[in-house]
């Protein structure tokens, strides 16, 4: 058991906070270690919890944690977790990283398989979570507070801060057991949160994929949503986290473009004020796909011109259309 010299000078080698006891904890984070040890016993009695509709027809519950309750969360997350490397398979809510990263490294694959891991959060259990602070350096004590801090009902609340990036951390051996299986037999991975993505050129690669992996999965805490699991081939639209893929690119696909280019025309003919809804499908689309975007802009643009009248062009939300993505 490494002592704790050993674990003071693994946690300063790494960048992170030298905490050995709630007091260094409370000094870190600058608040009394009565209201630290307070808001860790009854971290539960601190959170509002509601249900927001699936497109599935279910329900998924969030769990919104405490002003302060949250601030403490977003220091661990800052502080602690967001200096921790995770897998090189996790495209998800990790700095620099989009759907868009989690797309590209298929492109070109005959076959698809997509799989969605079941209420994903509230299945990376608190004792996995414990082993993550526990497994770079901070003692039981500490180990027992931070995870107090970031659990709810023995496991990930869908609404902390820190959530996503706890989950993807936990991940880690789920993704390095998936990875020792696919990379070795030419099948390409990644995971963004719970969305898993598997290609390969082959239809019996992705097949026995689809038989084997949930062993894996299963082993590590989690579930499939088996209505969620798909296969796509050659005759069917492969899609990735909300993006077609092509044989050699990926994007938005031309349904998403052509509604966008409706909702444009609307705003233009005065059949639509919804601005703010516009601006964001936008900049969505320049974050994925510069292609389509400089296609809308160009729309826009000649909509501009043609409409020189519209009611939408004196509307300070349309010239944030043209100003913000010139």
């Amino acid at each position: 058991m490494p002592s704790i010299a050993q674990n003071i000078y693994r946690l300063k080698n790494i960048g992170l906070p030298a905490m050995t006891s709630l007091n260094d904890f409370a000094n870190e984070i600058r608040l009394s270690s009565g209201k630290i040890s307070y808001l860790s016993s009854k971290a539960e009695s601190h959170y509002k919890t509601y249900y927001i509709p699936k497109v599935s027809g279910k329900v998924r519950l969030i769990a919104q944690p405490s002003r302060e309750l949250k601030a403490i969360q977003a220091w661990i997350l800052r502080n602690i977790l967001d200096k921790l490397s995770v897998s090189s398979c996790s495209k998800g809510f990790e700095l620099g990283t989009s759907i868009l990263d989690n797309a590209i490294p298929h492109i070109g694959s005959n076959f698809i398989l997509t799989i969605d891991l079941k209420d994903f959060f509230p299945n990376v259990a608190a004792s996995k979570v414990y082993g993550v602070f526990n497994s770079i350096g901070y003692n039981k004590e500490l180990s027992t507070l931070l995870t107090n801090l970031c659990t709810y009902d023995g496991g990930l609340p869908q609404g902390a801060p820190t959530s996503p990036k706890l989950a993807n951390l936990v991940c880690a051996k789920l993704d390095a057991r998936i990875q020792g299986y696919a990379g070795s037999r030419g099948i390409v991975y990644t995971r963004y949160a719970d969305d898993m993505t598997f290609s390969a050129n082959t239809i019996t690669k992705i097949i026995k994929t689809k038989q084997f992996i949930g062993t894996i999965i299963s082993d590590e805490g989690f579930k499939i949503n088996n209505n969620k699991t798909v296969v796509c081939g050659t005759k069917r639209q492969k899609k990735i986290t909300g993006l077609i893929l092509s044989e050699n690119n990926v994007g938005i696909g031309r349904m998403k473009y052509r509604e966008i280019r409706v909702k444009i025309h609307h705003l233009f003919i005065d059949k639509s004020s919804d601005y703010a809804h516009i601006n964001g499908m936008l900049a969505y689309v320049y974050s994925v796909d510069r292609k389509s975007y400089n296609k809308l802009y160009s729309y826009i643009a000649s909509l501009t011109k043609k409409n020189s009248s519209s009611i939408a062009i004196d509307n300070i939300a349309a010239k944030k259309i043209t100003k913000n993505y010139n």
